[in-house]
C-alpha cells in the first residue's frame, strides 16, 4: 500500500523507541514522544526536533494514527490498554507482557476495541526466515518432526542491574527476552502447534557475579544491583502435532554465539543460521547467514543432496514497521505478528518457566 504521512506516538524513548523513530522518519512520518525520564525527553527533542510529553494521557490526547510502545515489559499493559481504549492502533515491542495474565488483558483490550495490535517479533520478517516458511508451507520438507533451536550469546547480558535483569519488571531473563524470538519462529514455521508437555531447566551462572567478564554490553552495567533472573534455559517440548523441539537460549555461555535452527522433516531437512543478527549485541562475533537443504534421493544410484540456498538480506525492522503502518491505513488487522500469536508465545514462555520450576 502506498503510504501517506502518519502521526505516530512513541512510548519509551530508549534505544528500541529511537530505532523505530529512525525508520519512521525515513518513511516520512511525524513522531511525538513520551517518557518518564527528563533526560530522555530532552535528548529526543534535540535529536528529532519533535514534541514530547510527560504522561500517556497527554500523548494519547493528540491526533495520533498509531502508537509504538517500547517500555520495559511490566509497563506494556498500561500503555497498550490505554492506547487501545483511546482508539489508537498499537505496535508493542516483544514480549507482549511480563506475565501471562498481563498479556491476556492486553489481548482482551485489542479484541474488545478491534484496533490493530501487533508485537515486534522482527526476526520473522527476515528474508531467510520467510524462505524457511515457504519450504515448510509448500510441503517440501514433508511433516516437521523435530526442531533444534539455539539462541546463545557468548557474553550478552543486555544490562546488569537494569530492568532487563529484574524479575518483577522484565518477567524473566533469557527466555522471555531472546527465547520469545525462538518460540515465535518455531510456531510461525510450523503453523502454531500447542505444547502438550515440557521439561526445562533454568540457570543463572554468569551475570550476577562480580567477576562477569565481557567485551561489550548492550545496555548499562550497574554491577551489584538487581539480578534475580535466569541467564540460560534449556527445554524439551512436545506438541499436539507430534513434533518435538530442543530449545536452548542463553545470555551468556562458554561457547560460540549462535542463533540457528535445524528442522527435520520426513521428506527433507533444513538448517538456518542467522547468527550475524547478534552483532548489535556482540560486535566481535563471526558473521554467518546460512540456509542449507538436506535430501536423500534415488535415481540410478541412491544419493544425498546438500543444497545451499542464497537469499538477499533485508531490514526486518523496516518491513515489520511497514506491515504495521499498512494495517493502520487499511484498518485490517494483520496476519503477521498479531496480538493473538504473541499471546500464544507468552503461553509457551509461561509453560516452559513452570516446567523449569
Amino acid at each position: 500500500m502506498e503510504s501517506t504521512a502518519l502521526t505516530v506516538g512513541i512510548v519509551g524513548l530508549g534505544a528500541h523507541g529511537t530505532n523505530h523513530v529512525e525508520r519512521l522518519r525515513e518513511l516520512g512520518h511525524k513522531v511525538y514522544g513520551v517518557d518518564a525520564n527528563t533526560t530522555a525527553r530532552r535528548e529526543f527533542r534535540e535529536r528529532y526536533n519533535a514534541t514530547t510529553f510527560e504522561s500517556l494521557d497527554e500523548l494519547y490526547a493528540q491526533d495520533l494514527d498509531a502508537v509504538i510502545i517500547s517500555t520495559p515489559n511490566k509497563f506494556h499493559e498500561t500503555a497498550a490498554v490505554d492506547a487501545l481504549e483511546a482508539d489508537h492502533n498499537v505496535l508493542l515491542e516483544k514480549p507482549l507482557a511480563h506475565t501471562l495474565a498481563s498479556a491476556e488483558r492486553i489481548a482482551d483490550a485489542a479484541n474488545r476495541t478491534s484496533n490493530v495490535c501487533m508485537v515486534g517479533f522482527h526476526h520473522r520478517y527476515r528474508n531467510a526466515c520467510q524462505v524457511v516458511k515457504s519450504y515448510v508451507e509448500d510441503g517440501y520438507l514433508g511433516e516437521i518432526t523435530h526442531i533444534d533451536a539455539q539462541f546463545i550469546r557468548r557474553r550478552g547480558v543486555p544490562g546488569r542491574g537494569t530492568w532487563y535483569t529484574s524479575q518483577d519488571i522484565a518477567g524473566g531473563g533469557a527466555l522471555i527476552d531472546v527465547g520469545a524470538h525462538v518460540l515465535d519462529l518455531l510456531f510461525f514455521w510450523t503453523d502454531w502447534p500447542t505444547i502438550t508437555d515440557a521439561m526445562a531447566a533454568s540457570r543463572s551462572d554468569f551475570g550476577q557475579h562480580d567477576d562477569y567478564t565481557y567485551l561489550h554490553m548492550w545496555g548499562e552495567d550497574d554491577r551489584g544491583k538487581m539480578y534475580d533472573v535466569e541467564d540460560s534455559v534449556t527445554a524439551f517440548c512436545e506438541f499436539d502435532s507430534g513434533m518435538t523441539a530442543n530449545i536452548q537460549v542463553a545470555w551468556a555461555a562458554n561457547m560460540a554465539s549462535t542463533h540457528s535452527y535445524r528442522l527435520r522433516g520426513t521428506e527433507a531437512g533444513m538448517t538456518i543460521d542467522i547468527t550475524n543478527t547478534l552483532q548489535e549485541v556482540e560486535p566481535d562475533i563471526d558473521q554467518r547467514n546460512d540456509l542449507q537443504l538436506y535430501e536423500a534421493r534415488s535415481g540410478r544410484r541412491n544419493h544425498f543432496v546438500n543444497s545451499e540456498i542464497i537469499v538477499s538480506s533485508n531490514d526486518p525492522y523496516r518491513d515489520e514497521l511497514e506491515t504495521f503502518l499498512d494495517a493502520v491505513q487499511s484498518g485490517k488487522r494483520p496476519k503477521m505478528t498479531n496480538v493473538e500469536q504473541a499471546l500464544d508465545v507468552q503461553r509457551a514462555i509461561d509453560r516452559i518457566y513452570r516446567a523449569s520450576q
